[in-house]
């Protein structure tokens, strides 16, 4: 938990690299692109089941994993802030 004289610190310098800096500031606010996760999902959930499918039980285990970590990093997101 931040103080009141940290968070209006943190507020100052938020300002000043918006005002010097504004491509960089809109770079580091954006968040991952939702499209992004769902495509990810929606491939890598399918070569999971095409892979189990046809038996090839490590690709699939891996592609599994990739799935895992897109849920996980699509339920708590990076903060770069």
């Amino acid at each position: 938990m931040l103080s009141e004289a940290e968070r209006r610190s943190l507020a100052e310098i938020e300002q000043r690299l918006l005002a010097d800096e504004p491509r960089l500031a809109r770079t580091l606010s954006r968040g991952v692109r939702p499209w992004l996760l769902y495509s990810l999902l929606l491939v890598f959930g399918g070569l999971t089941v095409l892979l189990t499918v046809i038996g090839a039980f490590g690709a699939a285990f891996q592609c599994l994993l990739v799935t895992g970590a897109v849920l996980v990093f699509k339920r708590y997101p990076l903060r770069l802030k």
